[in-house]
């Protein structure tokens, strides 16, 4: 037992300090690649982000949906876990909404009171121009690092879940390489949405973090009395939820405003997104044994 702890704390520790590495690779090298250089890398991140959440998330939903269907004794074959992954998509876009049209609200009573003291009707113009061309708010970044880091818990559980070493070494492999590629796709968003340097720490430790405190969550579970179909339903909220969000931040966040820019080519564009998309679904080929599934199957 005290073997497979210390290889738990040891795969701790290399997450975290393979996911800073890749996370802070944008912040480091941004400054020094074009735009157009950043405009394919973000096409890039865009492919990885569509096989992870079609050919990695989609499928662990469906196995949870059936989980906890059984749980509650449900035997109608519906779609629970589509409706769910809906409801955490159209939560998201309403949530980031509301939170655009309150900035809007706030940043247009500002335009308007330091209008009245200084009575001039070109300041207004002035000012007017400048929010139509800057409604950007920058939550799409939040929303990714909110939705990766409920991600990561859930893998991070499956390493507590492991009562091995040989599990907790193959876990500790499979999401390292899958945690460093989402570690990149992160840094890359904060960095174009132009976070201060502060941000862009603060966000990044809140996703280097989760996998931690997953690998903590699972480790309390096993030494305690939770009932595995309790932990189901959970489980189940959590990734179908999570899943909506990755729909919405790919789509919304990352691949629609990168196709509308004009920095570089769009086929060279649709190439790199083709590849990323090509390069997750080898690795998850290769990563086949699911994190959660083992635990599931176990339980």
């Amino acid at each position: 037992m005290t073997e497979i702890l210390l290889w738990k704390f040891i795969s701790i520790i290399l997450l975290i300090f393979g996911v800073y590495f890749f996370g802070f690779a944008p912040l480091l090298i941004g400054n020094s690649v074009t735009k157009a250089t950043l405009s394919v890398l973000s096409s890039f991140s865009g492919g990885v982000l569509i096989g992870t959440t079609f050919i990695h998330l989609f499928p662990e939903v469906s196995q949870s949906a059936d989980k906890f269907r059984c749980s509650l004794g449900i035997s109608e074959d519906y779609p629970i876990g589509e409706l769910v992954t809906c409801v955490g998509l159209i939560a998201v876009m309403v949530i980031e909404y509301l939170v655009e049209e309150y900035e809007r609200a706030l940043h247009k009573g500002e335009i308007i009171n330091h209008t009245d003291e200084d009575e001039s009707s070109e300041l207004i113009h002035d000012h007017s121009s400048h929010f139509v061309t800057d409604t950007s708010s920058g939550w799409g970044s939040y929303i990714l690092v909110l939705a990766l880091s409920i991600h990561s818990v859930l893998e991070g559980m499956a390493v507590g879940f492991a009562e091995s070493k040989e599990a907790v070494v193959t876990l500790l492999l499979s999401i390292i390489i899958h945690e460093v590629l989402l570690a990149f796709t992160l840094g890359l968003k904060l960095f174009q949405d132009d976070k201060t340097v502060r941000q862009f720490v603060a966000s990044l430790s809140f996703f280097v973090i989760s996998c931690p405190v997953g690998v903590a969550i699972g480790m309390g579970v096993t030494a305690s009395s939770i009932q595995a179909d309790n932990l189901h339903q959970i489980v189940f909220i959590m990734k179908a939820l999570a899943t909506g969000t990755f729909i919405q931040v790919t789509f919304m966040e990352i691949i629609g405003p990168e196709f509308h820019t004009r920095y570089t080519s769009q086929l060279y564009k649709m190439l790199s997104l083709a590849l990323g998309f090509i390069f997750i679904c080898v690795v998850m080929y290769y990563l086949h044994d699911k994190p959660l599934q083992n635990f599931c199957e176990g339980a």
